[in-house]
C-alpha cells in the first residue's frame, strides 16, 4: 500500500486529505503543532522516520493581509518551509506535493490563466507562494505543484463559513463584485490530487472547480441555497480597502489535467451545493 505523509494535517485542506485518503492509502498525519516545517532538522527527522512514498505539504501561511506586515513569517513558512519539506522528501526518494494559489497572477488578464501564463503576484502572500513553488522545484525534481483558488470546505476559516457567520450578525452583507475567481471545494481538490498521484503526474497543474464567480455571486449563492434572509449588496474593491492587493481577475484553467485526460473538475456551483447540503449542520455552527 502506498504511504503518504501529510504535513499540516490539521488545516482546512490537510484534514480532508487525511479523512478522504485514509481508507485508500497508508496515511501518516503530522499536525502543525507537532512539526514546524521551518525547522530543517525536525522536518528531516519526521520524513526519514515515516519513509513515505509521497509527502503532501498542506502547511502554509495563508493570512493574506497580515502577510503585508509579517513578511518574515510568511517567507519562513511558504518558502523556507517548502524547501525543507521538498529536500527531506527528496532524500528518502519521495514525491512532494506543494499547494500554491491563484494569487501568483497579477489579475490583469481577461481569459482564464493556464499553467504557462506569466506570473506577477501583487501581494507578499502571492510572492511567497510563488517563491515556494520555485523552492519546491529546485529541491525535489519529483514534485507536484497544484495551484488552488478561493478554497473552502466544512472546516477551517473560509469564505463560506464567514458568510454564514455574518448572515446571523448583520442586517445586510456588502460583498465585493469586481474581483472574479474560481471557488473551489476542498474535497474536489483531494479527489483530483489522488488521481494525479495515481497517474504519476509531475510538474505544475491548476486544480479548481470549473467556471468563475465574483465574491458577490459566490455569497449570493450561499445565502440563496441556505434560505438565509439577508440582502447581499454588491460593492467595489475600493469600498472595502485591505492591506494586500488582490488580483481583479484570477480565474484558473485546468488545461494540463484536461490535456492529459485526467478528468474534469465539476462546476463550482455544483460543488458548493454539495458542500452546503452535506455539511449544513457543521457549517451553521461556524
Amino acid at each position: 500500500m502506498m504511504k503518504l505523509l501529510v504535513v499540516g494535517a490539521d488545516g482546512q485542506l490537510g484534514s480532508d486529505v487525511v479523512r478522504l485518503l485514509s481508507p485508500t492509502v497508508d496515511v501518516t498525519a503530522s499536525v502543525m503543532d507537532e512539526l514546524d516545517i521551518t525547522g530543517r532538522a525536525g522536518v528531516k527527522q519526521a520524513i526519514e522516520s515515516a519513509r513515505p512514498d509521497v509527502v503532501v505539504n498542506c502547511a502554509a501561511y495563508t493570512a493574506v493581509d497580515r502577510a503585508e506586515t509579517e513578511q518574515d513569517a510568511a517567507y519562513r513558512v511558504n518558502v523556507l518551509g517548502a524547501r525543507n519539506v521538498a529536500q527531506a522528501a527528496q532524500r528518502v526518494g519521495a514525491r512532494v506535493v506543494y499547494f500554491s494559489t491563484d494569487y501568483v497572477f497579477d489579475g490583469t488578464g481577461a481569459e482564464p490563466y493556464d499553467e504557462e501564463a506569466p506570473t506577477g503576484p501583487l501581494s507578499i502572500y502571492g510572492r511567497t507562494k510563488l517563491q515556494g513553488e520555485q523552492a519546491t522545484r529546485e529541491a525535489n525534481p519529483d514534485h507536484l505543484i497544484l495551484r488552488l483558488a478561493w478554497l473552502y470546505g466544512s472546516t477551517g476559516h473560509n469564505f463560506v463559513r464567514t458568510i454564514l457567520r455574518l448572515s446571523h450578525e448583520k442586517d445586510e452583507l456588502r460583498i465585493v463584485d469586481d474581483q472574479v475567481g474560481s471557488p473551489t471545494f476542498t474535497e474536489d481538490v483531494v479527489h483530483q490530487l489522488w488521481t494525479a498521484i495515481e497517474d504519476g503526474c509531475s510538474g505544475t497543474y491548476h486544480c479548481v472547480n470549473a467556471g468563475q464567480a465574483s465574491w458577490h455571486a459566490f455569497a449570493t449563492r450561499i445565502v440563496h441555497r441556505l434560505g438565509l434572509n439577508v440582502p447581499v449588496i454588491a460593492i467595489h474593491t475600493v469600498d472595502y480597502p485591505a492591506p494586500a492587493r488582490r488580483p481583479v481577475y484570477s480565474v484558473l484553467a485546468n488545461r494540463k489535467f484536461e490535456l492529459e485526460q485526467l478528468g474534469g473538475m465539476r462546476p463550482w456551483e455544483d460543488a458548493l451545493d454539495d458542500c452546503l447540503l452535506r455539511y449544513h449542520e457543521v457549517l451553521l455552527r461556524s
